[in-house]
């Protein structure tokens, strides 16, 4: 561990000993004098350290001993400290591991903290390398040095699962992880050093790919420092939030001064200066201590906790999974992600479900059930009792020894609250995979549909159900209010911009714990049949082959604007040709309230011989309906994430008119991919319509680019990766075997 190391700014001149000429070379600026005697190791024949227990080389510790030896020699210009950092420094060449392009100095020893499975590389280790060899190409010339560094230098532009440092977050920014596996740890120190490797790097060669990389990881820095003050002290990493020693905050503050020095950025000298302030303000120290006595006490006990009534959990070659969902197997988009996440990763994880409500055709899962059929999370008070009986379950689980080494809770409130709690209890850790229960916290949209949605009950219950909501909207706050301090980590489809980053914010969950995923889409069911399939598949539905179908698949449902699409459908039909018109069928598939309401609409307007109402569909019948669609129609007035409906008409070649809301839905079909209007917009919705059925090349060339555009963005391998990150992943070695092959 790196403590009570200072900042050196020296420079000084050498008579280099090539005949040269005299050359500037720097020291490295932190002080790195504590290396110089390595009180628990030794060394072999060579003079490179050799760890003794366990046995082997410390790539860490052999490079910090030779930054040691160079400060040494530019102080004193004593021979000898050179010749001991020239040693080590080839000994790091020698031992350079090539992943591609890139090179590194995998550590072969386990983490003492953090999750660890074989070798692994570390940011700051790859930073102290890069600073050593530039100096040893100074000193020496010989390219040998330059192209390790290159390849070095390489790793930070890789992600943790390519065999690199790095760990995307947010829309663009990138962190370099002191420990590359996942979940990452976000180690401050570990970045910082690794930054000032990369600076070393590019003021010998200019290379405008790493200066890109440096500013991208600066503004990722800047906007997770604040996660890193507490108010009166600091932390030393984002996955434990454990508070930093007084010499890990000692180390903060040295090196956000050195990276100042290095970048000009006037915030890191500010900020440098306000962490001096803690470690000499009497009230700071006294909050840091009681802190983190109390952190000790509260660690200790659930500790105790842990050992008296839950068995240990082993270590697998596997991950052992838990999803928490309020209802399973049942049709619709959380199982649609749920049957991909399982599908992903069939070969590293073991899933079991646990549900309050099991659907039809069970067969083939693991399944818990909790509470009674009355106990939903939709009325208050019986929502406690949801959660009392999902948390008494989860409990009883890891009591008889589930050994679950993650939860997957698929709400932010409900299960989200009883699956973080457990989670805590128990040291297991907690992904919560959110389909937009958050955005309902705030949404005054929502709260108007429950409350239109009573008009049909008689006026008794209409009236108690009224009073039942005065206290179920702050019981549906508090729980999400419960679940934030708890969950480990969000992971949530969409894209960035589209609202949940600012109510995460409002909850109290930092930007460092929040993932955003694309939905994956399995292509191997959307074919697209040839014209003679697609004749006889529509000649089963009673469709003409030569029809123009418009299809909705959607709950029945308020929110779903189906009265927008039942008038926007009508206007089309006026303008169009009678001939066109005829050839006109609307196919809606699903069940829900509205659905009687709309029959009677489409009744009214004298249209039901153009309108097919399929009811309730499986999942398995989805791909066969979009087969036969030409326009995909999604009028929703409000949703999150990425639309699951609209992904599968994209995939299966339909062309889709969609409302804007969710965000992602301009995303998905920007740049030709689809037509998105205005929410509640009929008259735009039936313009659109109405270009779509007149230009059927378009209509066809529109659904050709959105296929390719989920075959890109949308398969199984980003879903995979994305999974890895936010749960576990420690298999460097796995990277190693497949580059030696």
């Amino acid at each position: 561990m790196i403590t009570n190391l200072q900042m050196k700014t020296t420079k000084i001149s050498i008579q280099l000993t090539d005949g040269e000429g005299i050359a500037e070379i720097s020291p490295y600026p932190i002080d790195m004098s504590q290396f110089l005697h390595l009180l628990d190791g030794d060394f072999d024949a060579a003079g490179v350290p050799y760890q003794l227990n366990p046995a082997g080389y410390h790539p860490t510790t052999i490079v910090q001993y030779a930054l040691a030896h160079w400060n040494q020699y530019c102080m004193t210009g004593d021979e000898h400290h050179r010749n001991v950092f020239l040693k080590q420094s080839k000994w790091m060449l020698e031992h350079e591991v090539q992943i591609g392009d890139a090179g590194g100095w995998p550590i072969p020893f386990p983490h003492p903290v953090i999750h660890t499975h074989g070798s692994w590389l570390s940011a700051s280790t790859q930073g102290w390398g890069i600073s050593l060899l530039v100096r040893a190409y100074q000193i020496t010339h010989e390219k040998a040095f330059l192209d390790n560094a290159h390849r070095a230098a390489h790793t930070f532009e890789l992600d943790i699962l390519d065999g690199g440092v790095n760990t995307p977050i947010g829309e663009s920014g990138i962190f370099f992880q002191e420990v590359a596996v996942y979940p990452a740890t976000y180690n401050l120190n570990g970045f910082i050093f690794a930054l000032i490797g990369l600076y070393e790097y590019v003021a010998l060669i200019d290379d405008a790919k790493i200066r890109e990389l440096i500013q991208r990881s600066l503004s990722t820095m800047h906007l997770l420092l604040k996660e890193f003050d507490v108010g009166f002290w600091t932390r030393t990493d984002l996955l434990h939030y454990h508070l930093a020693s007084p010499d890990h905050l000692d180390l903060q503050i040295t090196l956000l001064e050195a990276l100042a020095t290095y970048s000009g950025c006037e915030h890191c000298s500010t900020l440098a200066a306000h962490w001096k302030n803690y470690r000499h303000q009497f009230v700071s120290r006294l909050h840091y201590s009681t802190a983190s006595c109390w952190s000790r006490f509260s660690h200790a006990l659930l500790s105790r906790i842990q050992a008296k009534f839950f068995p240990k959990i082993q270590a697998l070659p596997f991950v052992h999974a838990c999803v928490a969902v309020p209802a399973f197997p049942v049709t619709g988009g959380v199982f649609t992600v749920l049957d991909g996440i399982a599908q992903v990763t069939k070969d590293i994880w073991q899933i079991e479900y646990l549900t309050h409500q099991v659907g039809s055709h069970p067969e083939g899962y693991v399944i818990h059930r909790f509470g009674t059929a009355r106990m939903g999370y939709w009325q208050f008070p019986i929502v406690w009792l949801h959660v009392l009986a999902g948390f008494r379950k989860l409990i009883s689980l890891m009591h008889q020894g589930a050994g679950y080494h993650v939860i997957l809770p698929q709400d932010g409130v409900f299960t989200a609250a009883f699956a973080a709690l457990t989670g805590k209890l128990v040291g297991v850790r907690v992904v919560c995979i959110d389909h937009g229960h958050l955005t309902l916290l705030k949404s005054r949209a929502y709260r108007a549909e429950r409350i239109q949605a009573l008009a049909t009950r008689k006026w008794l219950r209409r009236l108690l159900s009224r009073l039942l909501y005065i206290g179920y909207w702050p019981s549906f706050s508090l729980l999400a209010r419960i679940a934030t301090p708890f969950v480990d980590h969000y992971f949530i489809p969409g894209i960035v911009g589209d609202g949940l980053e600012e109510i995460c914010e409002k909850l109290g969950v930092p930007q460092s714990r929040i993932t955003r995923f694309a939905n994956m889409i399995n292509m191997d069911q959307h074919v697209i049949p040839d014209a003679v399939a697609r004749t006889h598949m529509r000649e089963k539905m009673d469709i003409a082959a030569d029809a123009i179908v418009i299809t909705m698949i959607c709950r029945l449902a308020i929110e779903k604007g189906l009265d927008i699409a039942v008038e926007a459908i009508n206007q089309a039909l006026s303008v169009l040709s009678p001939m066109v018109r005829s050839r006109i069928r609307v196919v809606i598939a699903g069940d829900g309230s509205m659905r009687k309401l709309v029959e009677e609409d489409v009744r009214k307007r004298g249209q039901s011989q153009s309108y097919m109402f399929l009811g309730e569909v499986s999942t398995k019948d989805v791909p066969s309906i979009l087969a036969i669609s030409d326009i995909f129609l999604y009028t929703s007035r409000r949703g999150v994430g990425y639309p699951l409906a609209i992904l599968e008409a994209m995939a299966s070649g339909c062309s889709v008119v969609a409302s804007s809301v969710p965000l992602a839905n301009s995303h998905m079909l920007d740049e030709g991919r689809g037509i998105v209007v205005p929410v509640g917009d009929a008259e735009r919705t039936a313009a659109a319509l109405i270009q779509l059925i007149n230009d059927p090349i378009l209509c066809r060339q529109i659904g050709s680019r959105a296929r390719e555009y989920v075959v890109t963005h949308h398969g199984s391998a980003q879903l995979r990766r994305a999974l890895m990150r936010v749960t576990y992943w420690s298999a460097f070695d796995e990277i190693l075997d497949v580059e030696r092959k």
